[in-house]
């Protein structure tokens, strides 16, 4: 579970007329819907697993209805049959990279954000996905991957696996089979690559990006630059890290992350995935983000390098307020070494 269900619990809401279900967040008043009739739908929210943990529906939704779901798991949108049709501005922005430890800067790449607008018609069914942010690891429990397709981190030293990517896509699209095609999504926001501790040469960077991921950036010295995980592409996943004084990296493919068994980082998930880092301290590759062609009013929110940027995911400048506080980042203030889970937007137009 993300921070933010602890965040919004503890606090007292600010906003008007809001209605919560496990996971998810919405806002603004509801009252009757056009497009020829009422809106209405019915959300599922399921764990990473794949266990069922809610099912609430809406109905008569109005226009400036917004839902914000904000822990890593799959989802579906059920729009009933009799509903009028439902034009959805939607955002996804993947999962922060996992984190080493100190002494060096450790942190790894901020997810990226991805924008778009599409109608549904009733009997319509929506499929998403909210990545899960790379956990802090240890040298005795760094393996983990993060849900749907970080690539994991291994080896002697902490090292932070790639967060996952955030999808939305038209139609039920089985959990067993989310990653079977390239065409089933709409959006997709990048994960970020995972950081190691002593990364102290280059530049810090491994996010998620659109239309590509950016390269680990950060290495150790005495292993060389060659031993970051490169960004995925539109193409491609990233190249892996090479040896160092460790094995190599994997690189990344369709949807996954690349591997660092030997220390380095995880790659960030994506449409394509960041690679794997190698040597000891590396970083990963960041998940490449995807927009698709059909979509209007797109947009895309991709971070920049260095040691104060590569770690927070941008908002959306057009709609400032869409992407909750530290959603997509890889660490903040009150745990600089968790990477946080990715957050999935519907607006009702």
């Amino acid at each position: 579970m993300s921070i933010f269900r602890d965040f919004f619990v503890k606090e007292k809401p600010v906003f008007t007329g809001i209605t919560r279900g496990v996971g998810g967040f919405g806002f603004g008043k509801v009252s009757g819907g056009g497009g020829g009739g009422p809106i209405g739908f019915t959300v599922k929210v399921y764990n990473v697993n794949n266990v069922l943990q809610s099912t609430t529906p809406h109905s008569d939704v109005a226009p400036g209805t917004v839902y914000k779901y904000t822990d890593a798991g799959y989802y579906t949108i059920e729009i009933e049959p009799t509903s009028g049709d439902v034009e959805f501005q939607m955002w996804a922005w993947g999962a922060g990279g996992g984190c080493g430890s100190t002494p060096g800067p450790a942190i790894g790449g901020a997810g990226g954000g991805v924008r778009g607008t599409s109608t549904f018609s009733g009997g319509n069914t929506i499929t998403f996905l909210v990545g899960g942010g790379g956990a802090y690891k240890t040298t005795t429990n760094n393996t983990s991957s993060s849900f749907p397709d970080g690539g994991s981190s291994a080896g002697s030293y902490p090292s932070g696996p790639g967060g996952g990517r955030s999808s939305i896509g038209s139609g039920l699209i089985p959990y067993p089979t989310r990653d079977s095609s390239p065409t089933q999504y709409l959006l997709i926001g990048g994960g970020g690559g995972g950081g190691v501790d002593y990364n102290t040469s280059g530049t810090l960077a491994a996010y998620g990006g659109y239309p590509s991921g950016a390269d680990g950036g950060g290495y150790y010295s005495v292993d060389g630059a060659a031993t970051v995980g490169s960004g995925g592409s539109q193409t491609a996943g990233g190249a892996a890290g090479s040896a160092g004084r460790e094995p190599a990296g994997t690189a990344g493919a369709k949807y996954s992350g690349g591997d660092g068994p030997g220390g380095g980082g995880g790659g960030g998930g994506g449409y394509y995935g960041g690679g794997g880092a190698g040597g000891y301290y590396a970083m990963g590759g960041g998940g490449s983000g995807y927009i698709h062609p059909t979509l209007t009013n797109t947009s895309s929110f991709t971070t920049t390098p260095g040691s104060s940027n590569h770690m927070l995911a941008l908002d959306d400048p057009s709609n400032p307020g869409t992407k909750p506080e530290y959603a997509g980042d890889s660490g903040y203030p009150s745990n600089p070494h968790g990477g946080v889970d990715g957050v999935v937007v519907f607006k009702v137009l």
